[in-house]
C-alpha cells in the first residue's frame, strides 16, 4: 500500500519564470547598455540571482528534490555577488541563465512524479494489531499472559517449556466463553509442533498443523502456501506474529519483555516485504 504526495497544479508552470526572469534581466541589461547606462550589468545580475531563488523554490516544493537545483542560489551568490576572479559580464550571465533554464526543465520533467511512501514494517505491525482487535477483545488477561509466555519461552530456546506452555494455553482457550477464533488455537498448535521438533532436533517436512482457510483474515502475512517456497515456514511466521500481537495487547505484565523482542517480529515481516507491499 502506498501513499502519493502531490504538489499544486500551479507549480507545474513555475519553471517558466526561471528563463523569463534570468533572460529578461539580460535583455534589460542590453537595453540599458545601448542607452549608455553605466551600471547596466546589475540588471542582468539581478535577473540571474532572482531566477536562482525561483529555481530553488521550484525544486524545494517538488515531491522529490534535486540537490543541484537547491544549491543554485549559493552558486549565484558566489559568482555574481561575492568579489572573485570570474567575470560577471554578459557572456557569463547568458551562460548562467541557460544553465538554470535547463535545470528548471530537468526539475519539472524528472522530479514532479509523486513520491511513493512505503509503509514501514512497524506501521504494518500496528495496522495488523488494529485489524484483529475483535479477536483481541475476546482474550482475557490470564490467557494473554499464557500466550506471551509461550512465545517468550520459544524465543529463549526453551522448547520443551514452550510445548508445555502451548498445551496449557490451549486448555485455557477451550474453557473460554466466548471461544476466540480458531486462528489463535491453530497458531498455538503450530508453535507447539515446531517447538517439539526443535526439542529433539527433528525437522518435519510436512507438519501436521497448519492454518485453515477461515484463519487467513487474522494473519499478518495473508499469503497462500502456493505463493511461498516453504509453506511450513510461512505458517510458523504467521503463528509467531499472531501470538506476539495477542500477548502484547492482552497481557500488561508481559508488555515490556515482548517489546524487547519486537525487532524479531519486524524481521519476520521484513522477510515478506516484497510480497506484502505489492
Amino acid at each position: 500500500m502506498k501513499t502519493d504526495t502531490t504538489v499544486p497544479k500551479w507549480m507545474s508552470r513555475l519553471w517558466i519564470a526561471v528563463p523569463a526572469v534570468s533572460f529578461g534581466g539580460v535583455g534589460l541589461e542590453m537595453l540599458l547598455l545601448s542607452a549608455g547606462f553605466e551600471r547596466a550589468v546589475w540588471a542582468g545580475i539581478a535577473g540571474c540571482v532572482v531566477a536562482s531563488f525561483i529555481l530553488f523554490y521550484q525544486a524545494y516544493n517538488k515531491p522529490r528534490r534535486d540537490i543541484v537545483s537547491l544549491f543554485v542560489p549559493l552558486y549565484a551568490v558566489l559568482i555574481f555577488i561575492i568579489p572573485n576572479d570570474i567575470s560577471a559580464g554578459l557572456i557569463v550571465q547568458v551562460f548562467y541563465a541557460s544553465t538554470i533554464t535547463l535545470l528548471a526543465v530537468r526539475v519539472e520533467k524528472l522530479f514532479s512524479a509523486p513520491r511513493s511512501e512505503e509503509r514501514t514494517m512497524k506501521q504494518m505491525l500496528n495496522e495488523y494489531i488494529g485489524r484483529i482487535e475483535p479477536l483481541l477483545a475476546l482474550i482475557d488477561e490470564e490467557t494473554g499472559h499464557a500466550v506471551a509466555q509461550a512465545l517468550l519461552t520459544y524465543r529463549f530456546g526453551l522448547y520443551k517449556n514452550t510445548a508445555a506452555k502451548c498445551t496449557e494455553t490451549l486448555d485455557l482457550l477451550k474453557a473460554s466463553d466466548p471461544l476466540p477464533t480458531s486462528a489463535l488455537e491453530d497458531a498455538l498448535l503450530i508453535l507447539r509442533e515446531r517447538a517439539g521438533d526443535l526439542a529433539v532436533s527433528r525437522v518435519t517436512a510436512s507438519p501436521e498443523h497448519t492454518f485453515a482457510e477461515a484463519d487467513y483474515e487474522y494473519l499478518a502475512i495473508p499469503l497462500r502456501p502456493k505463493d511461498v517456497e516453504i509453506p511450513a515456514t510461512l505458517d510458523l511466521d504467521n503463528a509467531l506474529v499472531l501470538l506476539y500481537a495477542v500477548g502484547i495487547e492482552t497481557s500488561p505484565d508481559d508488555e515490556q519483555p515482548l517489546e524487547e523482542h519486537q525487532r524479531f517480529i519486524i524481521q519476520i515481516l521484513e522477510s515478506y516485504k516484497d510480497k506484502l507491499t505489492t
